[in-house]
Formats: C-alpha cells, structure tokens, sequence
C-alpha cells in the first residue's frame, strides 16, 4: 500500500495503516475514511506520512497542482516577496488546497444602480432591521445604564434560553479556556450560570457579546442561490477567532468585542443580499468578469461597500462605538480616529480568508494592510500557530451557532 506525505492527504481518503503520532500516543486506526476533521488532527499530532488504499494515491498526486493553482490565483493581486503575504500562501498550501469556493453566482441582470440607492436608504427600507428581538433591546439597555448590576445582566440575557445556551457553550467552550488562560482568567470549573459568566467576562463583555449573537436569526431567510449561508458564518466565525486571539496576545482587556466585530464584519453583505438582491449579484458578477476585489466592486459599481453598510446598521442598532467603527473601516483602519480594532479585524480577515475555510462571497484573499498588520503586531514567524488555533477551534465554535 503506498505511503504519502501528510500534506497531500484529502478527505475520502481511506487509511490502509495505522496513523500515529511521533511519541505514539494518539493513534487513528486503519480503515478510518479521512474527514477534513482527522486531518486537522493528524497535522495536530505532527504526523508526516499515512499509508492509504492503492486507489486513492494517483488521484491525490493529480489533484495537488489545482489546488495550488488556486491558491495562487487568490494570492495573485498582492505584493510579491512580502514576508506576511508568503507565510500565508505557504500556510494556504500546506493545506492542499483553498478554502471551498463561494457558492454559484447568482443569476446577473442588467443593473443600473438608481440614485436612490444609499446605504441610509436601504437600511430605511427594511422594517425587520428595526424590529429587533426583544432580548436584544434590552441588553442595550443594560449596556446603557452605569448602574446595571451582574444579576440584571443575567436576568435580561436568561430571558432568551436559545441565547442563553449558546454562550454558556462558548464560554466554556476548549477556545474560552485557551483564550483565558492566556490573559490569566481561567476560570476553576465550567461556568454554569450568567451570573458566573458576567462575572468572569464582565458585564460589558457578556452583553456586547450576547447582543451580537442575538442578531444572528435576522439574516435566516436569505436565499440559498444569493450565498451559502454555512460558508458566510463559518468565515465570520473564523474572523472573530482570529481577532480574540490578537487581542488576548495584546493583552486587551476587552476581547469579547474583537470576537463581536468579527461576527459582524460583513454583515452589511448580508443587508445587500436581503435588501438589493440584484445589486448584490452585480457586485458579485463585476468582481469576478475583472478579478478585483469584491469591496473594490461594491465601491465601483454601488459608491459604497458593505463596511460602511454594516458600520450604519451597527449604529442605527446602537452597538458600542468602538465595535461599530471596527465593522466600518476594517478595510481602511486608517480612515478612523482610533484604528487599532478596524486594524485587527482587518488583519483577522486576511488571515481568515486566506487559510481557513468559508467565504462571505470573496473570492481573493483580502488587501495587505501593512499600517494594519504594524497595529496588530504579529509578524510571519508567529502565524502558523496562531491559524491552528483558530482552525482547531472553528468546528466547534461553528457548531453552536447552528
């Protein structure tokens, strides 16, 4: 049976031997069909070859020049020799292959966007964008009030169970406690209670990250043939894991909403693709005919982009100033008064968009930024961990918002 290197193993794939670790201490026995799951975890225990079944090594082989030719068609338009930029497209290729392709584009017709369309007109025009939940209004309130205290917090929040749910498992979740332990919050056993997690997370942190969680169901009904839903959060998610890790190796206090901005950052594609479905398209459609960016698109044919979309809706919601800036100029950190959270977002999404899976309709690896990644203070050397936290972690995180 023959022998391949790790790197060029694909999910599918059947092990005809045991795959070990160097030490031997974690093992996947043989006849186990390869998940994208078992490959993260081979390429977590370091392990260099597996022995497959005879039919699946030439097909592996004859598929590995795609994907590089892939990867580096979205790594095409940046700077050549740049160290950031060919860390990641190393990180890329040791992957075996890009991140999975955006869904189908939609159906294109001639657009003509009309004078009336602005990003305050659009907003405007959706009653549901102002019909927030009920939780949601009042975890503003309590984010609003000096007084509030940690038992309001979590008497407002425990009135939505779904909510509720969903950030006890996060925070307890295998990438709280890394994070944590990191900035020296680890908490003794799981959190069980609001109260508890207000108290660890603070009660800033829990509620802005409770409201972002909360508007998640508002985006549910927009249609399978505009944007594979699973992808678009699956790269959100991965945004928001990449931004808490910087901000917890900078040692913010406040990480919560760096994860938050994450989540959001392209929520204003979302209001394009539930509001101005054929301006979405067109965008989509001039992206892909000329090969530039999907922002650059937007701002061409629109004379806005989904940043600025999705910074106004943040602010007609009343979301903490600093998320609601990091959402508008994570494409242009420098285009605000205090850069440093648009600055790591934006880093967040190059890193995301150019090794993790999911995509929000993108289909290059987003603009190097090099003011950005200064602000950020990471450099090439510290990236391959840093992605391999986030992706051991994206499944999982992923999961619970389902």
């Amino acid at each position: 049976m023959p022998t391949i290197p790790l790197s060029k193993a694909r999910a599918g794939m059947v092990l005809a031997a045991d795959a070990e670790s160097p030490g031997g201490d974690y093992r996947l026995t043989a006849g186990a069909t390869l998940s994208e799951g078992n490959l993260r975890l081979l390429r977590g225990w370091h392990v260099q070859d597996i022995t497959v079944a005879a039919e699946d090594a030439a097909p592996a082989a004859s598929s590995q020049p795609d994907a590089a030719t892939a990867v580096r068609a979205r790594f095409a338009h940046l700077p050549v020799g740049q160290p950031i930029v060919a860390a990641l497209r190393e990180l890329a290729l040791a992957r075996a292959a890009a991140p999975p392709s955006p869904c189908p584009l939609p159906a294109a017709h001639a657009f003509t966007p009309p004078p009336t369309l602005t990003p305050e007109r659009i907003l405007a025009d959706d009653p549901v964008l102002v019909s927030l939940p009920e939780v949601f209004m009042r975890i503003r309130e309590v984010l609003s009030d000096q007084d509030s205290t940690v038992e309001e917090a979590a008497a407002v929040i425990g009135k939505d169970p779904s909510l509720t749910a969903k950030l006890l498992k996060l925070v307890n979740s295998a990438f709280y406690a890394r994070t944590m332990r990191v900035s020296g919050g680890l908490p003794p056993g799981p959190v069980d209670s609001l109260t508890r997690a207000v108290m660890l997370l603070g009660l800033n942190q829990l509620s802005t990250l409770a409201m972002g969680v909360s508007v998640l169901p508002l985006f549910k009904d927009i249609p399978a043939q505009c944007i594979d839903m699973r992808q678009f959060w699956r790269h959100s998610v991965g945004v928001g894991l990449v931004a808490k890790i910087l901000a917890t190796h900078q040692g913010d206090p406040s990480p919560e909403r760096f994860f938050v901005a994450g989540l959001l950052h392209d929520i204003g594609r979302l209001v394009l693709f539930k509001q101005q479905p054929a301006a979405a398209a067109a965008t989509l459609h001039r992206a892909a005919a000329t090969g530039c960016l999907l922002v650059d698109a937007e701002r061409e044919l629109l004379g806005f982009d989904h940043a600025t979309l999705g910074g106004l809706l943040l602010r007609k919601w009343r979301f903490p100033e600093s998320l609601e800036q990091a959402v508008w100029r994570h494409h242009d950190p420098a285009s605000g008064d205090e850069p440093m959270e648009a600055a790591l977002i934006g880093v967040a999404d190059m890193i995301a968009g150019a090794t993790l899976s999911g995509g929000s309709g993108e289909r290059l690896v987003p603009r190097f930024m090099p003011e950005a990644w200064r602000i950020a203070a990471i450099d090439a050397r510290e990236l391959p961990e840093l992605v391999a936290m986030a992706e051991s972690h994206l499944d999982v995180v992923c999961a619970m918002f389902a």
